[in-house]
């Protein structure tokens, strides 16, 4: 029945992180048997080294111990800092403003998935997210809008330099959870660094052809709202799943869920 209990919480997870949208339930089923204070302990708790109850989520996690303490970390710095400031940016934009936001983001993000569509030889994914580039930089208005989706075939790609990387066999190696930025793994942590010099090189283009000067206030200005609106996006809460195994249920949902991102 426990794993029951656990499975149930894993699948609540999966929903949270896929955007979906759904609120983790605290509610324990009598049928369950569970006492009234079993989910109450603290996420940060070691699990028991003699149980197996797990043993179906497990990932390969050497530095399991400091990568509870940055996962700590972080539902602190979320908690405290970016959602009162997720919070200010829904006060100051309304919901459409924030939408054109999001659609600018998300066309400006184009093209480093463009990139790694080419490296991994996905020629139909990069004709279509050349198009919906092409398509929301003129009817879309620079991006504000996302005409591009509205037709079935040009749906929004996602490709990384982490999954490039995992696509020509590199493993995903440890397991690291990623001060501020949360769950990843080594490979991925590169593919991030990857990830953000085609994102500055793209950018450092764009102010060029713009005539930008003074382009370190706008590269704040952007990164900033950058990471405001991606924030406001996830309706992930920390210690909101109702399970003293969220560290786990977190490392095990992204991983797998990281595995078929490379294989689709």
């Amino acid at each position: 029945m426990r794993r029951l209990a656990i499975l149930l919480a894993v699948s609540a997870l999966a929903l949270l992180l896929c955007g979906c949208g759904a609120t983790a339930t605290k509610r324990v089923e009598p049928s369950l048997n569970l006492e009234p204070t079993d989910f109450r302990t603290e996420v940060n708790r070691w699990p028991d080294p003699k149980a197996n109850d797990l043993d179906f989520m497990e990932v390969y996690d050497p530095w399991e111990p400091m990568n509870r303490h940055i996962y700590d970390f972080n539902a602190g710095l979320d908690a405290y800092v970016l959602l009162p400031a997720v919070e200010v940016y829904k006060t100051v934009l309304p919901g459409p403003a924030r939408k054109g936001v999001s659609n600018v983001i998300n066309n400006l993000n184009e093209l480093p998935v463009l990139f790694n569509c080419l490296l991994q030889g996905k020629m139909k994914k990069g004709a279509i997210t050349t198009s919906r580039f092409f398509i929301n930089s003129t009817f879309g208005v620079l991006g504000l809008m996302d005409v591009a989706s509205g037709a079935e075939h040009l749906k929004r790609q996602e490709e990384d330099v982490g999954q490039t990387l995992g696509f020509w066999g590199v493993g995903n190696g440890p397991y690291f959870v990623m001060p501020a930025f949360g769950p990843s793994n080594v490979r991925d942590t590169v593919g991030f660094g990857g990830d953000f010099l085609l994102l500055y090189l793209e950018m450092k283009e764009i102010y060029r052809l713009a005539g930008v000067k003074n382009t370190w206030d706008v590269s704040v200005a952007e990164l900033v709202i950058r990471s405001l609106n991606r924030r406001a996006s996830v309706p992930f809460r920390y210690h909101e799943t109702g399970s003293p195994f969220e560290y786990e249920m977190v490392r095990y949902v992204y991983t797998k869920k990281r595995e078929l991102d490379i294989q689709r």
